[in-house]
């Protein structure tokens, strides 16, 4: 069985003060600030991902502008890496490690 994912794309929230790095965010903000979308608008993907009668397993939903930086929240496609089983397989037990929650499926 396979998930529903969305993205909200560039959101003014702020999540990005937990990014490494942070002196180029910091350099780049106001522009940034002008290409982004509220966070509200931000939400829209996973909105749609959770409540669209014809979204199934496997759709991705993500912001149809700018690089899926902001606009409409529409099916998108995902990265390459989004279907590695290895790479699915190590964010399991990374997340199983950190939260100290073991799930047997």
């Amino acid at each position: 069985r396979e998930a529903i994912a969305a993205h909200p794309g560039g959101s003014k929230t702020d999540l990005a003060r937990h990014v490494e790095g942070k002196f180029i965010f910091k350099l780049l903000t106001p522009l940034l600030m002008l290409m982004m979308q509220s966070a509200e608008a931000g939400a829209h993907p996973q909105i749609r991902a959770g409540v669209d009668p014809n979204a199934k397993g496997g759709d991705y939903y993500g912001p149809n502008k700018m690089g899926e930086m902001r606009g409409k929240a529409v099916l998108v496609e995902s990265t390459p890496e989004s279907h590695s089983e290895e790479a699915g397989k190590k964010l399991w037990e990374v997340s199983e490690k950190l939260t100290g929650v073991t799930y047997s499926i």
